[in-house]
């Protein structure tokens, strides 16, 4: 008997699947997705058209253009979105725990790993070798990003003036030639607002209007949550903003955690950052996860290893939360918006933005692995940096086989007192 998901006539008929079968197949992906979003796809593209025939490739391509079109982590609301389709909201709710719970207690349990022993030699190698792959990771997702975006003037024009904003609000770039930074804004500002301008340059009389009263309560918005108390309330509130506009690669998520906990409230330091980046790449699942080992480092205390748990249950919540209300809400709208010409140019000069922010992340990163505590340069870092970036470009290593050399290397410098 043919299957239905697979019939030529029904493009977008998708398989009934029961409750216990889609936590399974969905606990499988959350256990073994390792290498991020484009992994995570190809891994869904496998086993859910190609093997179990749940969805069928059109369908599953329509999907996946459609939640570009919205914020949030795209692998997770891909996952969320077939389970919607194929078992109602309690599907969605089942492979949203099965896909997030096992990168979630992964990353808790190597969080209060690094809270306790973060001072051991071994721990601190292992950072120390790690650190230079996360910054070559977020390079070369800005590139790859950069390779398909920048393909007319205009968008190469408008990433140029949203690095150049973004330069000169980083305390780290500023620093380095003397001076303060001499704005300070929000990414959602940066990010809807290069998508605006694009659309004003390409259909001006349709934009105008309608974009310039939303901006300046874009900009309250991120001022009110740079100036909230550090409580766990404000962790979830944060995470929540952060969830509710990402927009692009899930590193991007970077570059909100810079300047919301770094720069902003100050709750980690560019070194804890990296560390935390470092943990989320280590596990498998959602990069979004790696809020949890931050969340849970935000609040976590060497005394009490339990501290930290409910900063980061809540910081989980917070962040996936508006993923599954707008798949829940809107997921069956979705794929209309594609249709319409005005949304992909605005999500494309969102891109602009992104492109920026994570250039800026990389570099305030950069300034902080690649410098001695002597003010000079690390030479080691920076060739690990530069060669595991050709590995990821040139020779298609994955991000977990680097991350593992680059962990090995770590401890040998520390063995060797090179570090």
């Amino acid at each position: 008997m043919t299957n239905p998901a697979s019939h030529p006539d029904d493009t977008y008929h998708v398989k009934q699947v029961p409750p216990l079968e889609l936590l399974r197949v969905f606990l499988l992906f959350g256990l073994i997705g390792f290498g991020g979003p484009a992994a995570h796809l190809a891994l869904m593209e496998r086993e859910l058209v190609n093997r179990r025939q749940w969805i069928t490739r059109t369908h599953f391509l329509d999907l996946l253009a459609a939640v570009n079109l919205v914020p949030g982590p795209n692998s997770t609301e891909m996952m969320l979105h077939i389970g919607l389709l194929a078992g109602g909201w309690r599907g969605m709710v089942l492979a949203g725990a099965g896909f997030i719970v096992p990168a979630v207690t992964f990353s808790v349990i190597l969080a209060v790993i690094y809270v306790a022993a973060g001072s051991v030699p071994a721990v601190q190698g292992v950072l120390i070798g790690v650190k230079p792959v996360v910054l070559a990771l977020i390079l070369s997702a800005g590139y790859r990003l950069a390779q398909k975006a920048l393909d007319n003037t205009q968008m190469r024009l408008l990433t140029v003036i949203a690095g150049m904003l973004v330069f000169v609000s980083s305390s780290s770039v500023m620093g380095l030639i003397g001076l303060t930074p001499i704005l300070d804004f929000h990414e959602l500002t940066l990010l809807l607002g290069v998508g605006f301008a694009y659309l004003i340059i390409r259909r001006p009389r349709a934009v105008v209007s309608m974009v310039i009263p939303f901006l300046p309560g874009i900009e309250l918005m991120g001022q009110i949550t740079q100036k909230i108390a550090p409580t766990l309330m404000d962790i979830f509130w944060r995470f929540f903003v952060i969830g509710g506009t990402l927009f692009g690669s899930g590193y991007v998520l970077a570059s909100y955690m810079q300047r919301s906990f770094v720069d902003g409230a100050g709750w980690l330091t560019p070194r804890q950052l990296l560390d935390v980046l470092a943990i989320g790449q280590a596990t498998p699942g959602p990069v979004t996860s790696t809020v949890a080992a931050a969340a849970y480092i935000m609040m976590g205390d060497p005394n009490n290893l339990w501290a930290g748990i409910p900063a980061a249950v809540l910081g989980t919540i917070g962040v996936f939360l508006p993923a599954f209300i707008i798949i829940l809400l809107l997921g069956r709208l979705i794929p209309y918006l594609r249709r319409y010409p005005i949304m992909l140019e605005f999500l494309k000069g969102v891109n602009a933005g992104v492109i920026a922010l994570l250039i800026g992340t990389f570099s305030d990163l950069a300034i902080s692995t690649l410098r001695q505590s002597s003010g000079g340069l690390d030479w080691i870092a920076l060739i690990m940096t530069l060669a595991a970036f050709v590995g990821l470009e040139y020779l298609e290593l994955g991000a977990v086989p680097l991350i593992l050399v680059g962990a090995g290397l770590g401890i040998a410098r520390m063995v060797l007192g090179a570090g």
